[in-house]
């Protein structure tokens, strides 16, 4: 659970491994693995899966909702409150026992927004270049 605090949450277990190894060089990325499972079914951390092909991992605390990029695969907290009574919606319409939910907002952090921003300008930029080529060199 240090590796995961200092590492500030919402951390892979490859970078959980990186974190620990220096301090233990003989411990396996399998010892990780099964060490992050009995911290989730002990309720002292949380694996937030994030739709990428690995899971990541954060401190169990209140709970929250997560601001997930699509491009780049970042995690952040909301500071959005979490909405308890949409358990109690859900419940009340279904016939489904709502223990808990989870909301993950996708979308673009800043740094993908700026970068997407100044790659869109440059190939619209690129475009007309070529289109102006295009039409320079089709007059002659």
């Amino acid at each position: 659970m240090a590796a995961i605090r200092r590492l500030g949450g919402h951390s892979t277990a490859d970078q959980i491994y990186e974190a620990v190894k220096h301090s233990y060089p003989r411990v396996s990325l399998g010892t990780i693995y099964r060490n992050l499972r009995v911290l989730c079914d002990r309720g002292q951390i949380r694996e937030v899966k994030s739709g990428a092909n690995f899971s990541r991992f954060e401190l169990a605390g209140p709970r929250h909702y997560h601001l997930i990029c699509r491009v780049c695969g970042d995690i952040e907290d909301s500071a959005f409150p979490v909405d308890g009574s949409l358990d109690e919606k859900v419940q009340a319409t279904t016939s489904f026992k709502v223990e808990h939910h989870r909301l993950d907002f996708i979308g673009l952090c800043s740094r993908c927004q700026t970068q997407t921003h100044d790659r869109t300008h440059a190939e619209a930029h690129t475009e007309v270049s070529t289109a102006e080529a295009f039409v320079g060199t089709s007059g002659d």
